[in-house]
């Protein structure tokens, strides 16, 4: 999720009808710009070469939780009719990408599901598998921890924190952030104790294939461990 303030502009977007890669390209209203994404690039317009901030925000569900926890929800509908019928139904049971796109990178499979972020400049990757009940990996000079409940499905958004070179550590089950001493509540999806000095949410990062996120980021690095389970 982008920032719509830009350059002292409120950008509204639409989608432009084009794909880079086998991803979406947006075109805004106010300057006739199209942004790709997956990098969160303009490649054309008025600000081509130049990057939309990303927000710690956005959230994948389904409907049913969606609906539970806002159940004053209006759904856009056309006629007022609602298809039931899955359309990406074939594709997520395909092996294969978008109009049977590849993955040019094998370090993975083409339709291995990862969360991916942009950090200091450069890109990284981390397997969905990896990241099951929770892990820590070293970022430059940042702690970045990863959670996805263990069978989670593709919908549920990766939860990320950063903080500084401090460990993360696993006490009786429980990840502990060891300078702030707030512990990862894995019913409320966040960590409890002091905000102030808890892990704050990573900024942007995208839950999607592998050959999608590749193709569009060619120099990402794919993440370890930093700590044993």
């Amino acid at each position: 999720m982008y920032d719509r303030e830009y350059s002292g502009k409120t950008l509204n977007f639409e989608a432009s009808g084009g794909l880079i890669n086998s991803s979406l390209v947006m075109q805004d209203f106010e300057t006739d710009s199209y942004w790709a994404i997956m990098s969160g690039e303009s490649i054309a317009g008025e600000f081509k070469g130049t990057q939309l901030v990303e927000l710690p925000v956005g959230k994948k569900m389904q409907w049913r939780k969606w609906k539970a926890e806002h159940p004053e929800t209006l759904v856009l509908s056309v006629a007022g009719q609602e298809d039931g019928q899955n359309p990406y139904g074939s594709y997520f049971n395909s092996d294969e990408g978008f109009r049977g796109s590849k993955a040019k990178d094998a370090r993975l499979k083409t339709k291995e599901p990862i969360f991916a972020f942009h950090l200091a400049g450069k890109n990284y990757a981390v397997p969905h598998s990896a990241i099951e009940s929770g892990q820590v990996f070293s970022v430059g000079q940042s702690q970045v921890f990863l959670y996805r409940p263990k069978g989670s499905q593709m919908f549920y958004s990766t939860l990320a924190y950063k903080t500084a070179k401090i460990e993360f550590k696993q006490t009786n089950g429980q990840w502990v952030h060891t300078e702030s001493k707030c512990v990862f509540d894995v019913k409320a999806e966040s960590f409890s104790g002091d905000a102030l000095t808890c892990p704050q949410r990573l900024e942007g990062g995208f839950d999607t294939f592998w050959y999608n996120w590749s193709l569009n980021n060619p120099e990402t690095e794919i993440l370890k461990p930093s700590r044993k389970k």
